[in-house]
C-alpha cells in the first residue's frame, strides 16, 4: 500500500495514509483551487501515473520541476522511492532518509507495483489496471454510463477485454481467440495475395464455369487418347517431365518475348516523335496569338532539340538492347522447340497433338487451381464464422456470470445506500464490444454517480484493483443522506485504499464532520493550501 507521500513545495509536509478509506478535506465553502484535486493527481503520479505532466493546475509552471519522495508497503517491508518531473521515466531508490541509492526504469516500477500487488497473472499491465478508477477531474474516469473505460476514446472492447481478464476469465478464450487471429491473418494474406495476382481470385460464378471446363477438357483428352490408339498414349507421354518441363518453358518464354516485342514497338513510335515541332507551327501560333513572344517560343525549341537529342540517344540504345533480348529469346524458344520435337519423335507422338493435349491439361490444371483457392477462402471464411460462434457462446457465459456477481453487489449497495424499494443501476453487456450500464429506475445525475461509486466498490470486492480515487466532484450531485451512508461503507474497508477528496462537511451535520476528520490524511482551505505558493490570483 501507499505509506506515504512529500515534497518540498507541500505547505503541510508529508501525508501519511494508511489502508481503507484515505480523506483530502477540503473547507466548508467548496473553494476550488486549493489543491484537492492536485493531491489525487500526485498519488497517481506516484503510482506511475502520467497525467499529473500535463501540468493543467500549472504546478510544475509555477514551482519548476521537483520531485515527490513516497514510501510503499508490502507483506512488512517499507520501500523508499522519489520521482522527478524533470525525469519521469526514472524512479529514484532511496534509503530512509530518502537519499538517492538506484535507480529503476518506469516500466520497471510499474512491473514491481504489478508484482507486489500480486497482479501477475493478468494478462492487463497494472496501469490499465488501476487508471479506470483514478476518477480525478481533468483526468478523466468520470462519465457514470462508462465505469470501466480506461480513456476517453478508448474502444469499448479493449474495456471489456480488461474487465473479463480482471475477473480472472481470460483464459477461457484464449485459444479460440488465438485460433480467430490466425485464421484473420490467413485471411488478410490471402486477400492481399488476390489483390496482388500473386494466387487466383475467383467468384463463385467462375468456379462453377471452371467445374464445367474441366470436366469438357476432361472428355476432349479421352477422345484425343481414344482417338489416337496405338503403343502411344499420348495422355500419358504429359507426365514425362523433362518434355513437361520443356513445353513450360516454350510458353514463358513466348510470353515474355511478346511483352518485349511490345516494348520495342514502343521504343520505335517514341524515336519517331520524341519531341513536338514547335519551330514548324511558330508562324500559325503568331496568327493566333499576335503577342506572342516568338524570341522565347525558339529559345524553348532550341532547349528541346538538345534534351530530345539526349533522350533518344538513351533510347536508342535501350531498343538496341531490347533487339538484342528478342534475338536471344527467339534462338532459345527454337532450341527448346527442336528438344520438344526431337524428344516427341522418339516416342513416335505427332508435336499437334500433343500441344493438344499439353494446352487441354493447362487449362485443366489453371481451372483446378483457381478452385483450390476459391474453395480455401471459403473454407476459411466458414472456419472464421464458426470460431466466433463459438466465442460468442463463451462471452455470453462470460458476461452472465460478470453482470450475476457485479449486479448482486450493485443491488446490495444501492439497498444501504437508497433503501431496498429503490432500484439500482446496473450492468449488461451486449456484446464483446458492447455494454451498457444505466440506472433504469432513476435516470438523474446523482443516482447516476452513485451507481458509479457502487461499481468501483464492487470491483474492489471482487477483483485484485488495490485502490480507487475519487474526486470530490463525483460526490456533488448525490443527496446528502446517500454521500453519508457511501462514505460509511468505505470507513469498513480494511484491505484496500481508497482515496477520496471531499468538502463542504459542515452541510453533513456536526457529527460527521467528526466521522470524517477520522480519516482525514490532509486538510486544505481557502488559507491552507497544498504549496507553500499560491498563484490562483495570477492573470
Amino acid at each position: 500500500m501507499l505509506k506515504a507521500i512529500s515534497c518540498k513545495h507541500f505547505s503541510q509536509g508529508e501525508i501519511v495514509f494508511h489502508e481503507g478509506l484515505n480523506i483530502v478535506l477540503g473547507d466548508d465553502d467548496a473553494r476550488n483551487s486549493i489543491g484537492k484535486s492536485t493531491v489525487l493527481m500526485v498519488i497517481d503520479f506516484v503510482m506511475g501515473g502520467s497525467t499529473f505532466l500535463r501540468d493543467e493546475a500549472g504546478v510544475i509552471r509555477e514551482l519548476g520541476h521537483h520531485h515527490y519522495n513516497f514510501s510503499l508497503e508490502f507483506n512488512g517491508e517499507v520501500f523508499y522511492l522519489s520521482r522527478n518531473t524533470a525525469s519521469p521515466e526514472i524512479i529514484h531508490l532511496c534509503d530512509d532518509k530518502y537519499i538517492w541509492v538506484g535507480e529503476k526504469s518506469l516500466d520497471e516500477y510499474k512491473g514491481f507495483l504489478e508484482s507486489n500487488y500480486e497482479l501477475e497473472d493478468l494478462e492487463t499491465s497494472f496501469r490499465s489496471i488501476v487508471n479506470p478508477y483514478s476518477r480525478i477531474w481533468r483526468k478523466g474516469g468520470l462519465d457514470p454510463n462508462q465505469p470501466f473505460a480506461g480513456a476517453t476514446k478508448e474502444a469499448n472492447a479493449i474495456a471489456i477485454a480488461r474487465i473479463i481478464d480482471m475477473f480472472g476469465r481470460s483464459s477461457d478464450i484464449a485459444a479460440e481467440r488465438t485460433t480467430l487471429e490466425a485464421q484473420k491473418e490467413k485471411k488478410t494474406l490471402i486477400n492481399k495475395s488476390m489483390d496482388a495476382n500473386i494466387i487466383p481470385n475467383i467468384n463463385k460464378k467462375k468456379r462453377e464455369e471452371n467445374l464445367r471446363l474441366i470436366e469438357e477438357n476432361g472428355g476432349k483428352i479421352q477422345q484425343l487418347k481414344d482417338g489416337f490408339g496405338g503403343a502411344l498414349n499420348a495422355y500419358e507421354s504429359l507426365f514425362d517431365e523433362d518434355l513437361k518441363k520443356q513445353q513450360y518453358r516454350k510458353n514463358d518464354l513466348s510470353a515474355s518475348r511478346a511483352e518485349l516485342q511490345n516494348k520495342i514497338r514502343r521504343l520505335q513510335r517514341e524515336m519517331t516523335g520524341i519531341t513536338p515541332r514547335l519551330a514548324a507551327n511558330i508562324a500559325l501560333l503568331t496568327d493566333f496569338f499576335p503577342a506572342i513572344n516568338v524570341e522565347r517560343l525558339e529559345q524553348v525549341e532550341m532547349f528541346h532539340q538538345k534534351i530530345g537529342a539526349a533522350v533518344k540517344k538513351q533510347l536508342k540504345e535501350e531498343l538496341a538492347n531490347a533487339q538484342l533480348e528478342d534475338n536471344a529469346m527467339g534462338t532459345e524458344i527454337a532450341t527448346v522447340e527442336s528438344h520438344i520435337q526431337a524428344k516427341l519423335s522418339s516416342k513416335g507422338m505427332p508435336d499437334d497433338l500433343f500441344k493438344q493435349v499439353f494446352d487441354l491439361k493447362e487449362t485443366t490444371d489453371r481451372a483446378t487451381e483457381e478452385i483450390r483457392h476459391f474453395d480455401q477462402k471459403v473454407d476459411l471464411e466458414e472456419a472464421i464464422k464458426a470460431t466466433n460462434e463459438r466465442l460468442d457462446r463463451i462471452y455470453t457465459k462470460i458476461f452472465l456470470d460478470l453482470e450475476n456477481r457485479i449486479n448482486l453487489k450493485l443491488k446490495a449497495f444501492n439497498a444501504v445506500v437508497y433503501g431496498a424499494s429503490r432500484a439500482s443501476s446496473e450492468l449488461r453487456f451486449k456484446s464483446a464490444s458492447s455494454y451498457q450500464f444505466t440506472s433504469p429506475a432513476d435516470s438523474g445525475t446523482g443516482a447516476s454517480y452513485a451507481g458509479l461509486i457502487g461499481f468501483d466498490l464492487a470491483m474492489l470486492s471482487l477483483t485484485k484493483i488495490p485502490y480507487v480515487i475519487h474526486d470530490s466532484v463525483i460526490y456533488k450531485n448525490i443527496q446528502v443522506t446517500a454521500v453519508k451512508r457511501i462514505l460509511r461503507i468505505f470507513a469498513a474497508a480494511k484491505t484496500k485504499q481508497i482515496f477520496i477528496s471531499f468538502d463542504e462537511g459542515k452541510k453533513y451535520g456536526q457529527e460527521f464532520v467528526a466521522f470524517l476528520q477520522r480519516f482525514t490524511v490532509l486538510k486544505l482551505a481557502h488559507d491552507k493550501l497544498l504549496y507553500n505558493k499560491d498563484w490562483r490570483d495570477r492573470k
